[in-house]
């Protein structure tokens, strides 16, 4: 599983394509992450989760 913002994700493709992974599903988060305040943080980590447990297959 891998998180990368928004801003990356047409290189997030190509890598995964690349390594043979196409297809390959990762969650994604507003740019830019390096500045935001701890809440901040959280608040982008309680928005991503219902993405990355549908990626896992975690049922809600």
């Amino acid at each position: 599983m891998s998180v990368c913002t928004d801003a990356f994700r047409v290189p997030a493709d190509a890598m995964a394509r690349a390594l043979g992974f196409p297809g390959f599903e990762y969650v994604t988060v507003p740019h830019p992450v390096a500045s935001l305040t701890l809440p901040e943080v959280q608040e982008r980590v309680r928005e991503m989760m219902p993405r990355l447990l549908r990626i896992l297959g975690v049922e809600q």
